[in-house]
């Protein structure tokens, strides 16, 4: 490590004086691969008022012990939304003594935000962790890279992470030493669907496809980051009442993905031939429009947002149907 403080340390940091004198709980989230642990092995580094416990899962008896130390004291559960529901509701019983008290200790919680949140813990107060800077994104691949990067290899990857420290990572691992030196050419996009499906893991449902896909296609063509939720669910043949898939949110008639990488990853990992089925559907039902192909950009890279064209956003108006290219859309 270098003697550089990153905006997230800062942050840590921040949080850890606002909290100390009295205690206090935060409910620390963001997207996989963001740094929520991370985050919480610098908060305990930095603690300096007293012990610092970490709670395993379905950890409530130990939760029960670790507060019955005197003094100042960290706590920090990881993970809390996998914890079983009553072990939750414990948890959140837990953290509503220490706001409402006087007792000294602050109570950090992780839980990810690409599935709808538990709601035990939804009346905590909740920190998100953004993308990383792209200063602190480049110092990520400084420490972290195994040979010398190109300047120019780097800005590529620092831009094809979007600020995701898991999927920068990836990215390192997946080029040699001559494309991190810029004597080879990268594969593009550089993060395609092996590397988005490597930070994702097993969040990736089994089938992906369907109202995901559907849902994947419509946010790249537009560039916004949700999308008609009457139009999508027509084009992947939903039930306006159905449940949503866990990685999908409504919201005034918009349908949105909670996870930006998952919507990457969801879209990079499906065929060509998947893809582009998606968007002829969309196309199809835009009744009395163009309809909508893929985007001039790449699977595995976010669309940028357009002038004009691809479905219908917000502001309506007529689509002008971009040309779909080999690697999005097959022959």
């Amino acid at each position: 490590m270098t003697g550089h403080t990153t905006a997230r340390q800062r942050l840590t940091a921040e949080l850890l004086d606002a909290l100390r004198t009295d205690g206090g709980v935060r409910v620390v989230t963001g997207e996989p691969g963001c740094g929520r642990t991370t985050f919480l092995d610098h908060a305990a580094r930095l603690f300096r008022g007293g012990p610092v416990r970490h709670v395993r899962a379905d950890g409530v008896r130990e939760l029960e012990e670790a507060l019955r130390t005197a003094g100042p004291l960290l706590v920090c559960v990881d993970d809390a939304d996998l914890w079983d529901a009553p072990s939750r509701a414990a948890l959140a019983r837990t953290a509503g003594r220490i706001r409402e008290t006087a007792v000294r200790t602050t109570l950090l919680l992780t839980v990810a935000n690409h599935r709808p949140p538990p709601p035990e813990l939804a009346d905590l107060p909740v920190l998100r962790l953004g993308p990383l800077t792209p200063g602190d994104a480049a110092l990520l691949i400084r420490e972290r890279a195994d040979s010398a990067v190109d300047p120019a290899v780097r800005e590529e990857l620092i831009s094809a992470a979007e600020g995701n420290p898991a999927l920068l990572l990836a990215l390192l691992r997946s080029l040699s030493p001559d494309q991190l030196g810029g004597r080879r050419a990268l594969p593009q996009p550089p993060a395609g669907g092996e590397v988005l499906a490597d930070v994702a893991g097993d969040l990736l449902p089994d089938n992906p496809g369907g109202l995901l896909l559907t849902t994947a296609a419509a946010v790249r063509a537009t560039g916004e980051e949700e999308a008609d939720a009457a139009l999508v669910l027509r084009a992947a043949h939903a039930a306006a009442n159905a449940p949503l898939p866990d990685l999908l949110t409504r919201s005034e008639g918009r349908l949105r993905f909670r996870s930006a990488l998952m919507a990457r990853a969801v879209y990079a990992t499906a065929s060509s031939e998947d893809r582009r089925a998606a968007h002829l559907a969309l196309a199809e039902a835009a009744t009395g429009q163009e309809g909508i192909l893929p985007s001039s950009t790449a699977p595995g890279r976010s669309a940028p947002r357009p002038h004009r064209g691809g479905l219908p956003g917000r502001g309506g108006g007529r689509p002008v149907v971009p040309a779909p290219p080999p690697s999005a859309a097959g022959p």
